[in-house]
C-alpha cells in the first residue's frame, strides 16, 4: 500500500486534505497527544490564525514537558505557517532544538525545512548546503521516504544550479523508490528528470519520460500534472530548434499554469514562447512575451541563467528599431540580472551564451548615456575595450592550459617515480612516542596504505585511532612525522591519488561524474572531492581528464 505523509514539512508533495470549518477550542487543546496537534495544524493550515494558534499551543507544551524533539517538530509547523520572507525567523530556534533532540531524523528534518525556505526565496545555493547537511543526517535513519524526499529536494536544486548529472543520478534512484511508494512524488520526479535530460542534451530521453509521465499522470487520476509535462516537452522540442511543434504544447501548458498560479513557471514558458516566435520571425509575438518575461521577473523576483537571452533579444530589437532610450533600459536591466545570477548561479555562468558580457554591457550603457546627452557618440571605444577584453581572455585561458599542461606532466612523472620507488621512511621516531611504539604504529600505518582503507568513506581521525589502537594525539602526531601532513589533508591527498590512478590506468572512470568519482573514492561529498583533487593535483578533476584525452589523442596522431 502506498504510504501517506502526514507531516507537516512536506513542500514537495502536499496532501490534499478536507479544510474543516470549526476549529478546537483552547481548552479542546489540552486533550490531544503531539500526533493529534500535528494533525491539527494540517487540518486548518489553510487558516493560517487557527493553525498558528495550534502550533503555538504545540511548542509550549513541549517546553514544559521538556521534548525538543516536538519543540523542533512545532517550530517546523511554525515555519510552514509564515509567509515565505518571514519563515527564516524560526530557523535557528529549530536547529537548537533539533540538535538537542539528538535525534538524526528530527535533525535532517530541520535542516530540510529550512533548505525548503532558502529555495522558495530562491536562495538556490544555500538551499543546497542546507539539503547536503539534511541528506548527512537521514542517512543514518531507517526513514527510506525521508532519504529519498531529501535526495530530490538535493536534485531539484542541483538542476537549477546546472548539475545536472549528478541530478540524473539522483532522480534515478527516487523513480526506483517513488515507484511504488508514492504516485505524486513518482511523477514529479519523472517531470523533474525529463528537465535535465533535455539541458543535457539527451532530447530523446526527455521525451520518453514527458510522454510516460503525461500516460501515468491521467492513469494515476492526477490531471495536474499533464501540464507539466507537455510544458516540459515544449521546451525539449525549442532546444531542438523544432519551434512549430514546441509552440502548441507551450500555449496549452501556460493557460493551465495560469490557474495555478505557479509563476515561476509561467515566466519559463514565456521565455521558451518568445524564443520560438523571434525564431519563426514573428517579432511582435516574441516581443509581447520578451516583455511578459520582464514583468514577470520583476514582479515575483524570479531569475535562473537561461532567462538571460530573452534581455539580449530585447535589446537588439530596439537597437534595431533605433531606440537608444529603450535600449539603455534593457542594458541596465541585464547588468541587474547577471549580478543576481552570478552570486546564485557560478556553475552555470560559464557554460550560458553571453551576446554581451558585463564589461561589454557597461560599457554600452555609458555609451547610449553619451548619446542621449550629446547626440552621438562614437563607437570606436567600445570596439577596442571589447577587442582588448577578448584579448585578455584568450591570453588568460592559454596561460592556463599552459599551466595544466605542465602541471599534468609533473604529475604523470610524479606517479611514474612513485611506483619505482618505495616510501622512504623517516629513521628517527617522534619525540613523543617510544622507539618501540613508534615503529608498531608505522607499521600499521603502512598496513592501513596497502589496504586502501582510506577509501572508506567514514574514515578519520578518532577511526584512525580505533583501527591502531592508540589514541588520536599519536596518530595525528605519527602522520605528521612520517608524511608530513595534518590527517585531514593526509587522507584526502590518498583519496585524491586512488582517482588519478585509476583515471591513469581505466578509460572508463574518465566517463564517470564527479559524484561517482567522489564515492568510488569514499568522499563525504562531491565539493570536498573536487576542492580536495585541486588542492592536491593543481587542477579540477575535469581538466585533468581533458589533459588524459589530449595526451592520448596527441600520441595516436604521432603513430598514424
Amino acid at each position: 500500500m502506498k504510504r501517506l505523509l502526514l507531516t507537516a514539512h512536506l513542500a514537495l508533495f502536499p496532501l490534499t486534505i478536507a479544510y474543516a470549518r470549526h476549529p478546537p477550542e483552547a481548552d479542546s487543546l489540552a486533550t490531544m497527544d503531539y500526533p493529534e496537534l500535528n494533525r491539527m495544524v494540517i487540518e486548518y493550515r489553510r487558516d493560517t490564525v487557527k493553525a498558528r494558534h495550534i502550533a503555538q499551543y504545540w511548542l509550549s507544551k513541549a517546553s514544559r514537558e521538556r521534548q525538543p524533539k516536538e519543540e523542533a517538530n512545532a517550530y517546523r509547523a511554525m515555519m510552514h505557517l509564515a509567509e515565505g520572507r518571514f519563515r527564516m525567523i524560526y530557523a535557528d530556534s529549530l536547529l537548537e532544538k533539533a540538535n538537542a533532540s539528538r535525534d538524526d531524523a528530527t535533525i535532517g528534518s530541520a535542516y530540510l525545512t529550512i533548505g525548503a525556505a532558502h529555495y522558495d526565496n530562491k536562495s538556490y545555493t544555500k538551499a543546497l548546503h542546507a539539503y547536503l547537511t539534511a541528506n548527512q543526517h537521514v542517512a543514518a535513519t531507517n526513514d527510506a521516504y525521508l532519504i529519498h524526499k531529501v535526495k530530490y529536494t538535493i536534485a531539484l536544486t542541483k538542476y537549477f544550479l546546472g548539475y545536472n548529472d549528478e541530478a540524473i543520478a539522483l532522480l534515478t534512484q527516487c523513480l526506483a523508490y517513488f515507484r511504488e511508494e508514492n504516485d505524486m512524488a513518482y511523477l514529479k520526479t519523472l517531470h523533474a528528470i525529463g528537465l535535465c535530460h533535455t539541458q543535457t542534451g539527451r532530447h530523446d530521453l526527455s521525451s520518453y519520460y514527458n510522454v510516460l509521465g503525461m500516460e501515468l499522470a491521467t492513469a494515476y487520476g492526477i490531471p495536474s500534472m499533464v501540464p507539466y509535462f507537455k510544458n516540459s516537452e515544449g521546451i525539449n522540442h525549442c532546444m531542438q530548434q523544432a519551434y512549430r511543434t514546441a509552440l502548441p504544447l507551450l500555449h496549452a501548458s501556460e493557460t493551465e499554469l495560469a490557474k495555478t498560479r505557479d509563476h515561476a513557471n509561467q515566466i519559463t514558458t514565456w521565455a521558451y514562447l518568445a524564443k520560438c516566435y523571434w525564431e519563426l520571425e514573428a517579432p511582435q509575438k516574441g516581443l509581447e512575451y520578451g516583455l511578459r518575461v520582464h514583468e514577470g521577473i520583476r514582479r515575483h523576483h524570479y531569475t535562473r541563467p537561461d532567462l538571460r537571452e530573452n534581455y539580449e533579444r530585447l535589446i537588439a530589437h530596439y537597437t534595431e528599431l533605433g531606440n537608444p532610450e529603450q535600449q539603455l533600459f534593457f542594458i541596465r536591466e541585464l547588468l541587474a540580472f547577471d549580478q543576481h545570477n552570478t552570486r546564485e548561479f557560478k556553475h552555470l555562468s560559464y557554460k550560458v551564451h553571453k551576446e554581451y558580457d558585463t564589461r561589454a554591457l557597461l560599457e554600452r550603457e555609458q555609451a547610449i548615456e553619451r548619446k542621449l546627452a550629446t547626440d552621438w557618440h562614437t563607437y570606436l571605444a567600445v570596439v577596442g575595450t571589447l577587442g582588448a577584453t577578448l584579448m585578455a581572455v584568450t591570453a588568460w585561458h592559454l596561460h592556463t592550459k599552459r599551466r595544466e599542461k605542465r602541471r599534468f606532466r609533473q604529475v604523470l612523472a610524479e606517479f611514474a617515480e612513485k611506483e619505482k620507488m618505495p616510501l622512504q621512511k623517516v629513521k628517527s621516531p617522534p619525540a613523543e612516542l617510544s622507539p618501540e611504539l613508534s615503529q608498531k604504529l608505522l607499521k600499521r600505518l603502512e598496513r592501513f596504505e596497502s589496504q586502501q582503507k582510506y577509501l572508506e568513506r567514514d574514515v578519520n581521525l578518532a577511526k584512525l585511532a580505533a583501527l591502531f589502537n592508540t589514541n588520536t594525539k599519536y596518530v595525528s602526531l605519527l602522520i605528521a612525522h612520517h608524511r608530513g601532513k595534518k590527517v585531514t589533508a593526509y587522507l584526502n591527498d590518498l583519496k585524491a591519488d586512488h582517482i588519478v590512478a585509476l583515471l591513469i590506468e581505466h578509460h572508463k572512470y574518465r566517463n564517470y561524474t564527479h559524484n561517482a568519482l567522489a564515492e568510488e573514492a569514499g568522499f563525504g561529498s562531491t565539493q570536498i572531492f573536487t576542492l580536495s583533487f585541486k588542492k592536491r593535483i593543481g587542477m579540477a578533476p575535469i581538466a585533468f581528464i581533458q589533459q588524459l584525452r589530449e595526451a592520448e589523442a596527441g600520441m595516436e596522431n604521432e603513430e598514424s
